[in-house]
């Protein structure tokens, strides 16, 4: 519990029990969850749904969390890490592969130079199909949607 209060402090956040117990929460899981999901797994500690996204808000808007779109466009979350992952997701079987490193550092500074925006942060899905997919069937190889 210090541990998740010191790094709400760290973002200068109160450290409140519902802020708690979804950064635990969300630092004991290996992928990105929904709000729902996330709402039916901490019940029992008497949080409401609004609570619950009201919460998630103030964690991304510090850093603290990272949101995303799944695969039906709905908002998941995560804890934020330090090195970005950025996913290949295969359209056919929906698998995820993630791609090591991270290709956007020159292009977020660019944005900078270009515009002034200051990228705190960034998240990239590139889809397309697995080659197991591919495979089975290739006849989408050279299709390109932009």
């Amino acid at each position: 519990m210090e541990e998740e209060a010191k790094l709400l402090r760290e973002h200068g956040l109160k450290a409140t029990p519902a802020r708690i117990d979804v950064v635990r929460y969300l630092s004991s899981l290996g992928s990105p969850i929904t709000a729902e999901e996330l709402h039916a797994s901490l019940r029992q500690s008497g949080a409401d749904l609004s609570t619950v996204y009201r919460t998630l808000g103030h964690l991304f808007r510090v850093g603290i969390v990272r949101k995303e779109s799944g695969p039906g466009k709905e908002c998941l979350y995560s804890l934020a890490k330090d090195e970005v992952t950025h996913l290949l997701v295969c359209l056919r079987c929906g698998k995820k592969v993630p791609l090591e490193g991270c290709p956007y550092h020159e292009v977020n500074e660019a944005i900078e130079n270009k515009t002034g925006f200051h990228v705190l942060d960034h998240n990239t899905e590139i889809y397309g199909i697995c080659p197991s997919c591919l495979k089975k069937e290739p006849h989408e190889k050279g299709t390109h949607h932009h």
